[in-house]
């Protein structure tokens, strides 16, 4: 018999983004990173108070990914959440950023206490999420991510899927209305813990 699935986005979910990446701007490119709205292309301010150009806001975020990613810390409490839904469940990190990242994002999660498989992505979650359904012929799923379109994906894709809107850093709250496409919007994984146990059947 099949084991739950759990499918777990990493930045502000995981681990912490917009602070890491505001001090990368800043150490390394003598940028700003503007938290007045949600959104991180047209948010990054040279010192004049222009906006970065959005064609340079990719380059930018693989700079960060490709050499800054160890700076990333994790949200409070979620490895052991994870550690304790891995007791009985499946769990599988699907993430959108370049496959060149996936080793490096793997080994990072492991060093914090994550060991787990790291799937890599590119746009909307729903496809990827269907996919790893079927491949582990899971009949019950969980899937959790800070950006509410992919919630809408999932949702289409694979509505038999648990979503739990979660977003990591504070400061990002306000600036993100919870999903209607979500279940339930929770920003703490001890707080998340018992509701994906009690969504999975796997309350102990």
């Amino acid at each position: 018999m099949s084991r739950p699935l759990v499918i777990c986005d990493c930045d502000e979910v995981l681990l912490h983004f917009v602070g890491p990446f505001g001090d990368y701007l800043a150490a390394q490119h003598d940028l700003t990173l503007n938290l007045e709205s949600f959104a991180l292309s047209g948010n990054i301010r040279r010192a004049d108070g222009t906006a970065v150009e959005p064609e340079n806001f990719l380059p930018l975020l693989n700079g960060f990914f490709d050499t800054h990613m160890p700076t990333q810390t994790p949200s409070p409490g979620a490895a052991d959440a994870l550690a304790a839904l891995a007791k009985d469940c499946d769990v599988v990190i699907l993430t959108n950023v370049d496959d060149r990242h996936n080793t490096v994002r793997t080994n990072e999660l492991a060093r914090l206490g994550m060991p787990y498989r790291v799937v890599t992505n590119n746009g909307p979650k729903g496809r990827p999420v269907r996919a790893l359904m079927d491949e582990y012929g899971a009949t019950k799923g969980a899937f959790v991510d800070d950006l509410p379109p992919h919630h809408g994906s999932v949702k289409r894709a694979a509505p038999e899927v648990f979503r739990l809107h979660m977003v990591a850093d504070p400061r990002l709250h306000a600036l993100i209305p919870a999903s209607r496409d979500a279940d339930a919007r929770v920003d703490d994984w001890p707080s998340a813990l018992p509701i994906l146990q009690a969504a999975l059947g796997v309350t102990r």
